[in-house]
């Protein structure tokens, strides 16, 4: 009965932590034009590499701390 009782604990901390997980399509590869916070939401715009209007797009956390004006996108952290 423990063992069943620690898996059940088990699986419901698997799960709840499955859900915190941020999945947003990735935006055009180009450069970062401009930032955007909403709350607690996070955007990049972004001037696509191969010409056509700039994109705005939901993003994690992480991907707007590490992506600044300028740089490239999708791997603004290594620029």
């Amino acid at each position: 009965m423990r063992h069943l009782a620690l898996f059940i604990s088990a699986s419901v901390a698997a799960l709840a932590l499955a859900g915190c997980a941020q999945d947003f399509d990735q935006g055009p590869k180009g450069r970062v034009t401009e930032k955007v916070k909403d709350g607690k939401k996070f955007y990049l715009v972004v001037d696509p590499a191969n010409g056509g209007d700039q994109k705005k797009f939901r993003v994690s956390k992480y991907d707007y701390h590490d992506c600044n004006r300028g740089s490239k996108y999708p791997k603004c952290i290594d620029d």
